[in-house]
């Protein structure tokens, strides 16, 4: 899954043309049809179970009547979990490969996102999965948004996944309010947000009950993620006056380059909140790792940087297949189309090391 991108990383094309389609494909059928595969594999289907013995109705006035309505529709159909997973998988793909077309070299930005953001997280978050891809394609078409349309973007993805209202931030940010309005709305907002994961941490997870219990959740993987968007908002923030100058401002850009710093600290405070909130700034850092290329004189020179984020990605897929402590449920990786008909769905790997 990552050696195609990575081998046309390498080459440093800058248009992917109808090759993207394939690979978007690929990663689809892959997400999608994914057959007992990630850490959430049992949840989701624990939840769907639960859930579509309610009425319409109650689904649609649920936190999350998008994904409410979803699950009926699947019910009605008869094609259950396999077809929600299609869905949000094919939702996902369209947002994250709209970002990477976007990007100075698609397959580059391809390349560092996919084993964090494609494999650790779509292969396992289904309604996050949908609220993020709604949220790549409205920061991949962010210029051509009205405030309106973006706060309409949100609210969207928000009927899938509460999270996606920390977008708003960015929203308020590229308002054309007067500046105190714009720094009143973003106080407000983030206040307001640190209040709900530091007090009611439920909040971000309507369905946790279902399979967290009592427990106290936490998100061990939290650093690492952080610390990759956060590096990539360091160096865009270092090289900005370059980088404008080769390649065009932008501000969302830069409001996600200093949101993706100021996300550091909101670990100390919850964990899980901050892994949340963080899958939203990978258009930022697809952006930035894919576009430093750009800044770098030399063709030998961006030759090594290719093959260095080439490695450097590798090297997180195989580290977090090996050492994370919640990676089990990923291997082996096994495809529903390829499956005998019949098979349950339930899924007894064990789910930590």
């Amino acid at each position: 899954m990552l050696a195609l991108p990575s081998s046309l990383a390498l080459t440093g094309a800058r248009r992917a043309g109808f090759l993207l389609l394939l690979v978007g494909l690929l990663y689809w059928l892959m997400i999608g049809f994914r057959f007992q595969v990630g850490m959430d594999w049992n949840n989701y289907i624990f939840i769907y179970e639960d859930r579509t013995r309610f009425p319409l109705i109650q689904l649609i006035y649920g936190r999350e009547p998008g994904y409410g309505l979803l699950m009926w529709a699947a019910a009605q159909l008869g094609w259950g979990m396999i077809f929600i997973n299609a869905v949000s998988a094919l939702v996902f793909c369209w947002g994250f490969l709209s970002v990477a077309r976007h990007c100075r070299e698609p397959w580059l930005a391809i390349v560092i996102a996919t084993p964090l953001l494609v494999i650790a997280f779509a292969m396992s978050a289904v309604r996050q999965a949908i609220a993020g891809g709604i949220i790549f394609y409205l920061f991949a078409t962010w210029e051509q948004r009205s405030t309106l349309l973006r706060v309409g973007f949100v609210a969207l993805a928000m009927m899938f996944h509460f999270s996606a209202v920390f977008v708003l931030t960015f929203v308020a940010l590229a308002s054309r309010a007067p500046q105190v309005v714009k720094v009143a709305s973003v106080v407000v907002i983030s206040v307001l947000l640190l209040a709900i994961i530091k007090f009611a941490p439920s909040s971000m997870e309507s369905y946790s009950r279902l399979y967290v219990g009592s427990r106290s959740a936490s998100a061990p993987g939290a650093i690492v993620q952080i610390g990759i968007l956060a590096a990539a908002g360091l160096l865009y923030l270092t090289n900005r006056q370059r980088w404008v100058e080769s390649m065009g401002d932008s501000v969302l850009v830069r409001n996600l380059a200093w949101g993706s710093l100021a996300l550091i600290p909101v670990i100390l405070i919850s964990s899980v909140g901050a892994y949340r909130f963080a899958l939203y700034f990978w258009p930022m850092a697809m952006y930035v790792y894919s576009g430093f290329p750009g800044l770098i004189p030399s063709p030998t020179g961006r030759a090594f940087y290719r093959v260095s984020l080439v490695i450097a990605a590798f090297a997180m897929l195989t580290g977090w297949l090996q050492l994370a402590n919640n990676s089990l449920p990923w291997w082996p990786y096994r495809n529903w189309l390829l499956e005998e008909r019949g098979l349950s769905l339930i899924s007894y790997k064990p789910y930590k090391r």
